[in-house]
């Protein structure tokens, strides 16, 4: 008699086919789907850390999306002078007078006011005026050294100065075009950001940031 051939039990893979056939789906499916986002990452420039300097900061405020100069040492000259007045009307009369003499200062330019607030912790503040008008910067190739920009980057002394921004939240697009020109021009920038409403605050020595 013949013998009979064993036959072992068939395993059914079908079922496990099915499940690896879907995984390698849905890997591909997110391969593509992290590329498509990486295509669309912008890559951002670190801004470099500050350094010290003996260089002399030339201040420009961008707001409304406009360059202002702020003429930080002429203010400064200013308040120095009031500040001697006004402690020899008040001396003897405390802090109180003192003070009260200070907020009936007037002192402007055009497009700024001195704001002293912040006096008796050594800081004097700037704040725009309202609807003054400042120079709009629109396009870095048509900015020639007879324009207002380009005139101040042209009389600039690279190794004696320096540009320092403050940029409202509303300006950074003409703060950018601005930066680049004195870029170009190899020329130090340092920025710094402010609020719409925040006052512009210097020490009283005219010092606020370093070059970058």
């Amino acid at each position: 008699m013949g013998r009979k051939s064993s036959k072992g039990s068939s395993v059914n893979l079908d079922s496990f086919l099915d499940i690896m056939t879907c995984l390698v789906g849905v890997l591909v499916l997110i391969i593509i789907l992290t590329g498509l986002d990486a295509a669309q990452i912008q890559v951002l420039i670190p801004t470099p850390m500050e350094f010290d300097t003996h260089k002399r900061p030339i201040f420009i405020e961008a707001r409304n999306n406009q360059l202002f100069r702020i003429p930080v040492e002429d203010l400064q000259r200013q308040v120095d002078a009031a500040v001697r007045n006004i402690s020899r009307d008040a001396a003897g009369s405390g802090v109180e007078r003192l003070m009260g003499l200070m907020q009936e200062l007037d002192i402007r330019t055009d497009q700024h006011q001195v704001d002293l607030t912040y006096f008796m912790v050594g800081q004097f503040g700037v704040v725009p005026i309202e609807g003054a008008s400042g120079y709009e910067l629109r396009n870095w190739r048509e900015e020639t050294s007879r324009d207002w920009f380009g005139s101040i980057l042209s009389n600039l002394n690279p190794e004696e100065e320096f540009l320092a921004f403050l940029v409202r939240d509303d300006s950074f697009e003409v703060f950018k075009i601005a930066r680049h020109l004195a870029w170009v021009s190899n020329v130090a920038v340092a920025y710094d950001l402010l609020s719409m409403r925040e006052t512009m605050r210097f020490g009283m020595l005219g010092q606020r940031m370093r070059p970058q």
